[in-house]
């Protein structure tokens, strides 16, 4: 089966899930972030818009338990290693972009399974100091801004019905 795609700028989905973030309650910064992870994960690995879409899903007790887990992922100061556990399986998509930020700082990582896309579940990440593998060049990344990113429409179309909701009318500002 042939599925339906689109041509879209990085920066063009990075806003328009942004948006959408902002229109299910999450604050800017967090929006914002989020926003970046999808990006990332998008060009990267595949499968980022349909993981969020997956993950804006759930009840919002558990998208703040998801959300809060993405966000301890760090080696401690003086620490050569640490496992990160986490009681619920979290996707890729939440971790990609912060993981791949480590290693700018020296520190390789390495998931309980094998990561193939967004949808990839984790419940562990080994971090590792490892000054002697220089960060990777990003060729998926600047390839994306150059040419962009082929996006399935179906879940584009998904995406801009929910970001569309950003947007309000003057009568509707005025009337608040």
């Amino acid at each position: 089966m042939n599925k339906a795609s689109i041509l879209v700028a990085p920066r063009e989905l990075k806003d328009q899930v942004e948006r959408a973030n902002r229109v299910l309650g999450c604050e800017a910064s967090v929006a914002d972030r989020l926003a970046e992870d999808v990006t990332f994960c998008e060009i990267n690995y595949g499968q980022g818009i349909s993981s969020w879409l997956e993950i804006t899903a759930l009840d919002s007790a558990s998208l703040d338990e998801v959300l809060g887990s993405s966000l301890r992922l760090s080696l401690p100061t003086n620490t050569e290693s640490v496992e990160v556990h986490f009681d619920s399986p979290v996707l890729f998509v939440l971790l990609a972009r912060t993981l791949h930020n480590q290693e700018n700082f020296g520190i390789t990582w390495s998931c309980d399974s094998e990561v193939t896309s967004g949808h990839s579940p984790v419940v562990s990440v080994s971090l590792k100091s490892d000054t002697t593998h220089p960060p990777s060049r990003n060729q998926k990344t600047a390839d994306a801004l150059s040419t962009g990113l082929k996006v399935s429409l179906h879940e584009w179309n998904q995406l801009n019905k929910i970001a569309s909701q950003f947007l309000m009318s003057e009568e509707v500002l005025d009337a608040s």
